[in-house]
């Protein structure tokens, strides 16, 4: 597993593929995400998942 901050650190991480799952998420992981992930995982493609907060939402 590899923690990214930037577009620009994720462009680097995924050159060269030609394919990538994508698990978004809105903060809380749970067991839905994560099977989500297991599902990506068998497609053989690197798989990045969005740990996206956004505080507005819960004021």
């Amino acid at each position: 597993m590899r923690i990214i901050h930037t577009v620009a650190e994720l462009r680097d991480a995924l050159a060269g593929e030609d394919r990538t799952s994508f698990v978004p998420t809105m903060g809380n992981l749970h067991e839905g995400h994560l099977s989500l992930v297991r599902l990506a995982r068998e497609h053989g493609a690197p798989v990045v998942a969005s740990i996206f907060v956004n505080r507005l939402q819960f004021l």
